[in-house]
């Protein structure tokens, strides 16, 4: 049997044609407009500072060296590398598009729906699937949800363990392959599993401290030390209190925050910042908790649908708390929550609520993008920003409390309800 189907290939080129339009699209306009745009800035400055010895300081994870090295090598200005750096991306938008076909396929799903979905999320985000680089921790997070279930468990802990040396958030992932495995009581899967994901992330760390020991150190202090960026929930909402009169807020540019971001300061927000990593942390444990207790039930009372339902679902949850609890939330994260939604979407047959949610997201994306094209493009970012952007990303983050709800809801109606207990 092929990857595909004949008329899958098909789709699958069209869309890969479509995207790479958008792609040329985005080049274009950063040549004609002389955007400078953030790989010609931060990228491009990474990959040389790499090149010439002098990394001091990175943001992310290690593996995204490797990322952002690459396009350097075939190009010496920061345009011409913008242009590789777009191609690096565009592989990886192919990959995932390959990937949701074949999970459609493997559950018996319309494969071209599902590319369609795909890509048309995708497009909504464009600039930022080209320019930044979470579609690449997006993709190998799918890829290894699609080695999960095709049990080729070893290949998919060492996929997580790459996604998390680019971006962090597929490491709250791990509990969630591992908890099925330990109420299977599959032990030498579990102690492989964990044994694989750990070296992964090791082969890439210990030559990082070996060559540049202040490297890793100063990452997670960058992070520890960071104040609230100003997409989050807590600052949205903090920002409406303080247009109230209920507290003293100011919004600092990059420039003079010094964490690539733009960010909330004073009063409440100061005391936000140092709460929400306990917060996220607590919400993902519940998240883990309820996800245990319900594939043990279903294990019993359900059917293997049920489980795979429980599975997508946790999975989509944990990345939602990642981003909703945490003291950042770029407009970019949004495309983390494209590939576990779709998989989602393979195991309801509700389509009246499949729906709901598609529209529901996809306009989450045009109102990131909208703040973003105001606050950014028209205002200036930073200092500039005024009450109307603030507003903006307050709807966007209503918004995402409401997909929330809306992912959580069939659960409990499903799992949880009285009615669903006494029948």
């Amino acid at each position: 049997m092929g990857l595909l189907s004949e008329d899958a290939k098909r789709e699958q080129m069209i869309y890969c044609i479509i995207f790479g339009v958008a792609c040329i699209i985005f080049l274009i306009a950063v040549a004609l407009l002389d955007i400078q745009s953030e790989v010609m800035t931060d990228r491009f400055k990474n990959a040389q500072d790499l090149l010439d010895g002098n990394l001091k300081e990175l943001e992310y994870p290690p593996l995204v060296l490797v990322l952002v090295v690459i396009p350097r090598f075939f190009a010496s200005t920061p345009f011409a590398y913008s242009i590789g750096f777009v191609a690096e991306m565009f592989v990886f938008f192919v990959l995932g598009l390959l990937i949701i076909s074949k999970l459609a396929k493997k559950y018996g799903k319309d494969e071209k729906a599902f590319m369609l979905a795909y890509t048309i999320l995708m497009l909504i985000m464009t600039e930022f699937v080209v320019d930044r680089f979470d579609i690449v921790p997006a993709v190998l997070s799918l890829a290894a949800v699609y080695c999960y279930v095709t049990k080729r468990y070893m290949l998919a802990f060492a996929l997580l363990s790459m996604g998390t040396m680019i971006k962090l958030y597929p490491a709250v992932l791990f509990p969630i392959f591992i908890i099925p495995l330990l109420l299977d009581r599959k032990w030498d899967r579990v102690l492989k599993g964990t044994a694989v994901f750990v070296a992964v992330a090791l082969a890439v760390v210990i030559p990082v401290v070996l060559l540049q020991p202040d490297l890793i150190s100063g990452t997670i202090a960058y992070h520890a030390d960071r104040p609230l960026q100003i997409e989050t929930l807590a600052s949205s909402f903090i920002y409406l209190f303080g247009m109230l009169g209920l507290t003293t807020v100011t919004i600092v540019g990059v420039l003079a925050s010094g964490y690539g971001s733009d960010d909330l300061i004073g009063g409440w927000a100061d005391g936000a910042a140092t709460v929400m990593l306990p917060v996220m942390i607590i919400a993902t444990v519940i998240v883990y908790i309820l996800f245990a207790y319900l594939f043990k039930r279903a294990k019993t009372e359900g059917d293997s649908n049920d489980r795979l339902y429980l599975f997508a679902t946790a999975i989509l949850l944990c990345v939602m708390v990642f981003m909703m609890f945490g003291k950042v939330f770029s407009s970019q994260y949004l495309i983390w929550l494209i590939p576990p939604l779709l998989f989602l979407f393979l195991f309801t047959e509700d389509k009246k609520w499949g729906r709901h949610v598609f529209i529901l997201f996809a306009a989450i994306l045009a109102v990131t993008q909208l703040q973003f094209g105001y606050n950014v493009g028209y205002l200036g970012g930073g200092e500039n920003i005024n009450d109307l952007g603030m507003m903006l990303i307050l709807l966007r983050n209503i918004m995402m409390i409401a997909l929330l709800y809306l992912v959580v809801k069939p659960v409990y109606d499903r799992y949880l309800s009285k009615k669903r207990a006494v029948a």
